[in-house]
């Protein structure tokens, strides 16, 4: 009878002593996951503008395609660190967007005079924000297109720019190193 009891009390404090061992475990992993780097939503870093050229108006209409993700990113950092999320039918991030827009997307003439232009709107897919600008009418030979979007943010961002001009079209990579292009047409 002492051999069952002695047999019960040891098996009572091994199992114990595992459920603390576990419990101890499971805690230092979860405390160890909160410092281990999350995966990123992707891995690449890239913005797509086209600019169309409008013969009815002689504008230049841009569409700029931005992951959703990249794009709050840069919004937050000129909203003083305040988070900004972008969501579909909210208009409250359209100055900021526009304030992000002009201070890294630009055409500038030959005596180096930014062109203003106009937001249109945004349409927010699941991962990406398509962004609307319109530039007014002008003749823009001689000028450069400036184009630095997300290079603050990664070192590995890269903006493609198709440009197309009635029935011509030109196509510019800008990244940290190329920012600047002249206006071919």
């Amino acid at each position: 009878m002492n051999n069952q009891l002695v047999s019960k009390s040891i098996s009572q404090q091994v199992s114990k002593s595992s459920i603390n061992t576990l419990a101890l475990l499971l805690l230092l992993l979860t405390c160890l996951s909160a410092f281990t780097p999350k995966p990123a939503v992707h891995d690449f870093h890239t913005s797509l503008t086209e600019i169309n050229y409008n013969p009815k108006t002689k504008s230049l209409e841009m569409t700029i395609r931005v992951f959703t993700d990249d794009l709050e990113l840069a919004l937050t950092e000129i909203n003083n660190g305040k988070a900004v999320k972008i969501k579909p039918e909210d208009y409250s991030t359209d100055a900021l967007t526009l304030k992000y827009l002009r201070k890294h997307l630009a055409f500038v003439s030959p005596n180096k005079d930014v062109v203003a232009y106009d937001f249109i709107g945004k349409e927010v897919e699941l991962d990406a924000t398509w962004l609307y600008v319109e530039v007014p009418a002008a003749n823009f030979q001689g000028y450069s297109i400036f184009n630095s979007i997300m290079t603050e943010l990664f070192d590995d961002q890269t903006n493609l720019l198709n440009l197309i001009y009635p029935d011509k079209k030109k196509s510019f990579v800008f990244d940290n190193k190329t920012k600047v292009a002249v206006y071919p047409f």
